[in-house]
């Protein structure tokens, strides 16, 4: 059963975002030290429960919050959610040193990421 294990933020001004989070909620924020601009969120103690996230630099005005899951194949949940009425919005793709991630909609609009871990992934 796939779970929500991140979640994904955009901003157009990066330090004006960390600070918000940082001031207002205590949040911790760490630049991730690979190939795109990305800051890590981690927004509490790893022994409670919830999940910590991240953003990036906006792309387009299309850009929102985006919930991943964690699932064993993108490859064939893409298959899936196409079969089941979804739209890859964002083909599978590597994150390299992390897994292979797709953009999807439901059959709603709702957009979402899936996330397959490999540590492989180029």
């Amino acid at each position: 059963m796939a779970r929500v294990v991140h979640f994904e933020l955009v901003a157009d001004d990066v330090e004006k975002m960390i600070k918000f989070y940082e001031n207002v909620f205590g949040w911790k924020v760490q630049k991730w030290d690979g190939p795109i601009d990305y800051w890590f969120l981690m927004t509490g103690d790893n022994e409670k429960l919830g999940i910590d996230g991240a953003f990036g630099k906006r792309q387009s005005d299309d850009d929102t919050v985006v919930n991943t899951l964690d699932v064993d194949d993108a490859k064939d949940i893409s298959e899936k959610i196409v079969k089941n009425g979804g739209e890859v919005v964002r083909p599978v793709s590597a994150v390299p040193g992390v897994g292979w991630l797709v953009y999807f909609k439901d059959t709603e609009g709702n957009l979402w990421g899936a996330m397959q871990d490999d540590s492989e992934a180029r």
